[in-house]
């Protein structure tokens, strides 16, 4: 018999497995399409057992969730430190928009798989309360983030923060819609500066606090 011991076996975290799993799913859907990513092509696109993906989602309603919130996780945390409270308003606005298209941009075919997955669940009465969900949460991502530039720029809103937030998120959403069928980033980028104009008119500078 050898001495030899074998290697222990390499443990992954759940929450890496989940994201394996998530990425995975999102590769099988853009080469197959959504109906092609059953729980057994997943597992395999990840080069885990099949057992492996009842142990990271519950069911595939909560896979599609999850794919589904990933639109709004963009991070926009790296262009703060780029905006100024002595910039023109719709110069931060801009900066912010971009980075924002940016990681949008960067893949196409996800953003494609995304509004595909939002309509397909949406023929599905057991599944179809799951956009609204990510609307819901995109808005009050949106919404945090006009606060914060609000803050940290000297800004004052002609308009409730939750109303812009629908603005800039459905507006994000057309403007993703349009470049998926012409694929003409100068003309989206175009499109996001002339928006950018239109918010900076809804705000004003706050007033200088007496010293």
């Amino acid at each position: 018999m050898s001495d030899r011991k074998k290697a222990p076996r390499k443990q992954i975290r759940a929450d890496e497995r989940r994201r394996q799993l998530l990425a995975a799913s999102l590769r099988v859907m853009k080469r197959e399409g959504i109906a092609a990513a059953t729980t057994r092509a997943i597992c395999a696109e990840a080069g885990m057992p099949h057992g492996a993906f009842h142990y990271c989602f519950r069911s595939k309603r909560e896979l599609y969730a999850a794919l589904l919130a990933s639109d709004i996780e963009i991070d926009l945390d790296a262009v703060w430190p780029e905006l100024s409270p002595e910039a023109d308003p719709q110069e931060n606005i801009r900066k912010l928009l971009l980075a924002y298209w940016s990681q949008v941009e960067a893949d196409p075919e996800a953003q494609l798989v995304l509004f595909d997955l939002g309509s397909f669940v949406l023929r599905d009465p057991e599944l179809q309360e799951l956009p609204g969900q990510e609307y819901r949460a995109s808005l009050d991502r949106a919404t945090g983030y006009i606060t914060r530039l609000g803050d940290e720029a000297g800004l004052t809103y002609l308009c409730e923060e939750h109303t812009l937030a629908e603005l800039v998120v459905t507006t994000l959403n057309g403007v993703a819609w349009s470049w998926l069928a012409h694929r003409d980033s100068a003309v989206a980028r175009a499109s996001l500066t002339q928006f950018a104009e239109l918010v900076a008119g809804l705000t004003r500078r706050k007033a200088a606090r007496p010293v």
